[in-house]
């Protein structure tokens, strides 16, 4: 309505210049020609004619000023269909634009939240396999020394028990050899008792000779071998002390000796001879 009141001065003064021009023709006023100079008349036949506007002139003012306000009129509506349009067109588009801005910072808050929750599973992946490494590294470290302390420890024990063993072997042994020095006492004495009863000391023996014999012997008493290893010096004395042993033949007793003691003393034994006694 602002829009038409401002263009209502303008079409009135439109109007008014268009009927005043319109008068003054029809009046003949013209101020601005020239005066003329005279001139002689032609005479000429005429017919009197009203020279009084017509009461019609008026409304035909009134019929231009409508016909002129019509296609102002237009103009001005398409003129604001036209803007109404460009505004709708403008809006249109700055709702598209507002539109696609939106979707478009939907989209980019939503792929930096998958780059976000991208970049956490693969920090999560990371720490998890940096934490499983290390519980492994440090269950195997703790296997190594497990394993370490219990191969101590077996050493350990099974140094103890070797030393047990040689304790208790060393005891044994000491109990073997008490038992067998007074077995092998026992059984020397047997041996010697047989070869002293063939033992026959010659005139020629003197007080300080000495004769050793060495004798090869079986399990079953047999002898197998006769030498002597040390001499008297005196001939006569080491043919009787070899006589006396030749003469037992063979010594049974032997039989009674335990294998191992036999093996360990007896397979190879040694007699000694002296004027003062005979001893092995």
């Amino acid at each position: 309505m602002k829009l038409e009141k401002s263009l209502s001065l303008p079409v009135f003064l439109s109007v008014f210049f268009h009927a005043l021009l319109l008068v003054l023709f029809l009046g003949n006023w013209n101020f601005f020609k020239k005066e003329e100079e005279p001139y002689k008349p032609h005479y000429v036949t005429a017919t009197l004619v009203d020279l009084k506007p017509k009461a019609k002139v008026q409304p035909q003012q009134t019929k231009e000023q409508v016909l002129d306000s019509k296609p102002y009129e237009d103009l001005k509506n398409n003129k604001k269909q036209d803007e109404q349009r460009r505004m709708e067109a403008e809006a249109l588009v700055q709702k598209q634009r507002e539109q696609e801005a939106k979707e478009a910072a939907v989209a980019e808050e939503q792929k930096q939240q998958k780059i976000k929750e991208e970049q956490a599973k693969i920090a999560k992946a990371k720490a998890e396999k940096e934490a499983a490494e290390k519980k492994r590294k440090a269950e195997e470290e703790a296997r190594k020394a497990e394993a370490a302390k219990k191969t101590k420890r077996e050493q350990e024990a099974q140094e103890e028990q070797r030393r047990i063993q040689a304790a208790q072997q060393k005891e044994a042994k000491h109990i073997s050899d008490t038992n067998d020095d007074a077995n092998t006492k026992s059984y020397e004495e047997m041996l010697i008792e047989r070869v002293e009863q063939n033992w026959s000391r010659p005139p020629s023996a003197r007080r300080g000779m000495e004769v050793t014999l060495e004798v090869n012997m079986l399990p079953t008493g047999v002898v197998t071998g006769l030498r002597i290893i040390k001499s008297s010096g005196d001939a006569a004395f080491d043919r009787a002390a070899e006589q006396a042993v030749r003469r037992v033949d063979r010594f049974t007793e032997a039989m009674q000796i335990p294998p191992d003691i036999f093996e360990k003393y007896f397979r190879v034994f040694r007699f000694t001879f002296s004027p003062e006694d005979l001893r092995s």
